[in-house]
């Protein structure tokens, strides 16, 4: 083969080479296509806001003539009788100290009596012991999470009862004399120093009784709630009120309670509707009934009042709380809505796989403004995670044989 022959063939292979690559240049080109990825999106569609509890309140007061120190007798909550005894007067406190530790000292002395005694070792296994101890320490994690600290104390009790029948059992310990010894010592010794109460405070009508005053309690009249303006209402977010002297407590009429809150103007719910309803302060759930909903005029703001009959530590407690109205939350394929199209009757997108591009169904499980939900699945004829999803409308020419789809497919 002669050198002319052979460059011949030279020019020939280039441009036979050029014209390749120009062609597959040029298809990458003219097919070219705008084109977003399919990711997992989440809409929570939950309400914040700042609101304030208000509660039917009766200050409770006492005239402290003695200079003593008042020790309640009923925890928070309790349902209290007309003229029952609320508190009593001591001297000093060491006189309240006393008499708590008492308490304390005889409620341990008669768990170690228990927890040795035959009646309860000669009939548990370790093992059941060892389950009891995990459940336990697990349910107080649980409550410390909660922020249920009243009952974090009741379960650490179980759960040092248990343990002590649990040492007694396997034989760590024989038996609890010393302990109970020095107990019964105490105990002796605490009854030598307690005194008589110098006087008592006495409540001023029934219902449920509260340690604590914040002065709003007089500031807002319970009754009234439902026929005060707006202006009235957004005022009670800015008084400062002055806590009454000589109060000791105050008194619920009844379990009911409201949450006063402004919120953006929303159609999620509508007067006597039943919501659910988290304090930020805790992550217990309520059930709430919406009152009213007062749009305050020339803004985009409503105040709402909702209505509880579920009454704990942490309504009674509390007067101002971030809150949340728990609505429906929603995981899907996110799918832009330029990009949803029509095949017959069928909602779905095109998409591009590989070089090809094909029509694939979603399911619509949210409707956003610019965009909606497609249900997350593994049937590939549906909108799969990291699909290319198209943008634009396509020709006939350009989809995968099958789809009968064309260029004029509808957006939705």
């Amino acid at each position: 083969m002669n050198s002319i022959t052979v460059k011949v063939l030279g020019i020939a292979l280039s441009v036979f080479i050029l014209i390749m690559v120009g062609s597959q240049i040029a298809f990458v080109i003219s097919n070219s296509h705008d084109t977003e990825e399919a990711v997992l999106y989440t809409v929570n569609e939950n309400i914040t806001f700042k609101g304030m509890f208000l509660r039917d309140e009766r200050v409770v007061k006492y005239d402290n003539t003695t200079g003593g120190v008042v020790n309640y007798l009923y925890e928070d909550g309790l349902k209290v009788s007309e003229n029952s005894a609320i508190a009593k007067v001591y001297s000093n406190e060491d006189q309240i100290y006393y008499r708590n530790r008492l308490s304390r000292l005889k409620s341990v002395l008669s768990d170690l009596k228990r927890a040795q005694s035959p009646g309860t070792t000669n009939y548990v296994q370790a093992e059941t012991l060892r389950n009891k101890i995990k459940s336990y320490y697990l349910n107080m994690t649980s409550l410390i999470q909660q922020r249920d600290y009243s009952s974090v104390s009741d379960d650490s009790d179980d759960l040092l009862y248990t343990m002590n029948i649990y040492n007694i059992v396997t034989g760590n310990t024989k038996n609890f004399k010393p302990a109970i010894s020095q107990i019964k010592s105490e105990i002796n010794d605490l009854k030598t120093k307690i005194e008589d109460p110098v006087d008592s405070v006495n409540t001023n009508g029934s219902g449920y009784f509260v340690k604590s005053v914040d002065g709003y309690e007089t500031s807002v009249s319970y009754d009234d709630i439902e026929n005060m303006s707006t202006d009235e209402l957004q005022k009670l977010f800015d008084i400062k009120p002055k806590v009454p002297d000589n109060a000791v407590g105050k008194l619920l009429k009844s379990y009911e309670w409201k949450f006063l809150g402004i919120i953006k103007n929303t159609n999620k719910f509508l007067i006597n509707d039943g919501l659910s309803i988290r304090f930020n302060s805790s992550n217990k759930i309520y059930g709430v009934t919406v009152d009213s909903i007062k749009p305050i005029d020339g803004t985009d703001k409503s105040i709402v009042i909702l209505n509880c009959n579920e009454l704990d530590d942490n309504v009674l407690n509390s007067r101002f709380d971030n809150a949340e109205l728990i609505f429906d939350e929603y995981t899907g394929i996110k799918v832009p809505r330029e990009a949803i199209r029509f095949q017959d009757e069928q909602k779905g997108a095109y998409v591009m796989l590989g070089q090809q591009i094909t029509f694939k169904k979603i399911d619509v499980i949210y409707e956003g403004d610019d965009y909606v939900l497609s249900k997350n699945t593994s049937d590939d004829s549906y909108l799969l995670l990291y699909d290319q999803i198209l943008l634009e409308g396509v020709s006939a020419d350009e989809v995968s044989s099958g789809t009968g789809a064309d260029s004029n497919a509808n957006s939705g």
